[in-house]
């Protein structure tokens, strides 16, 4: 949809055939393909924006017939993985793939959901593999910029999961289980008081919790490693919090929820900074 009069000829395919024609007729696609094969058999670039299982299938199963000097990339939240499949499956063949991840979304998923300015301002991650040149690297970085992307970062693929683990994969956890704690109980009367006593701050901080499960068991399973290691950060801080608690030590408390809200900020300062 971004894409859409930026000088690009739009081949795409779905697995259901009428999403295909229903990116035909509202303009998403120039040309939809009957197979993911023909597609990639024309295409100049090609995008895998597919569960992570589904990528892998997919380098497997396209290799045989990618465009000779042709560049293949993702939208996977995970990058390590993909990018080991992808050496695999493509460098032999001499097909260039270089790891994609645009650092934007919402909870929501399926076409429904799709919308031309998802991409605007957001940044977006790079992952080079053995075969990536600067010139693959500069052709992305325009395909990326024409959508939206205000700036894109080159990472490997390694320090790539960790820092996601970190600033996007761990949130999700600890939304769910948020939701979980605040909102489960046995008792119809406490359930019910809990559902009337959370409010905006509940759901401004629970709303990634609405994310689709199944993409995020995926996301989840194949950055193990380094979810582990986010998520014994977040149990450390959390713990040190409930301490201070614990012992009264509620000056303690007050520096530390105040170092938290200038983080925060600052946060919010650098991204209106960049509209």
């Amino acid at each position: 949809m971004a894409l859409k009069e930026k000088g690009f000829h739009r081949i795409g395919w779905a697995r259901r055939p009428e999403v295909r024609l229903r990116a035909l007729e509202s303009g998403a696609l120039d040309e939809a393909a009957e197979t993911a094969e023909e597609a990639v058999s024309r295409a100049d670039i090609t995008v895998f924006a597919l569960p992570i299982p589904q990528i892998l299938r997919f380098l497997d199963l396209c290799a045989p017939h990618f465009r000779p000097g042709s560049l293949v990339t993702d939208m996977g939240s995970v990058k390590g993985v993909i990018c080991r499949k992808a050496e695999e499956a493509l460098t032999p063949r001499g097909i260039v793939f270089t790891g994609s991840h645009p650092m934007a979304g919402t909870e929501k998923s399926g076409f429904d959901n799709a919308f031309p300015e998802l991409y605007g301002n957001a940044d977006a991650f790079l992952t080079p593999c053995s075969l990536t040149k600067e010139s693959h690297l500069q052709t992305l970085e325009e395909l990326w910029k024409a959508v939206g992307i205000r700036k894109t970062v080159r990472l490997d693929p390694e320090t790539h999961d960790d820092l996601v683990a970190h600033t996007s994969h761990v949130l999700h956890i600890v939304a769910s289980a948020l939701a979980l704690t605040i909102l489960e109980s046995d008792d119809p009367e406490e359930k019910a008081r809990r559902f009337a006593g959370c409010a905006t701050g509940f759901r401004d901080t629970s709303r990634i919790a609405s994310s689709n499960p199944a993409m995020w068991r995926e996301i989840i399973e194949n950055n193990t490693p380094a979810n582990l290691t986010a998520l014994k950060n977040f149990e450390e801080k959390l713990r040190f919090l409930r301490k201070m608690i614990e012992k009264g030590d509620y000056d303690g408390f007050e520096r530390e929820f105040a170092r938290g809200k200038e983080l925060r900020d600052s946060w919010v300062a650098y991204k209106a900074a960049r509209m």
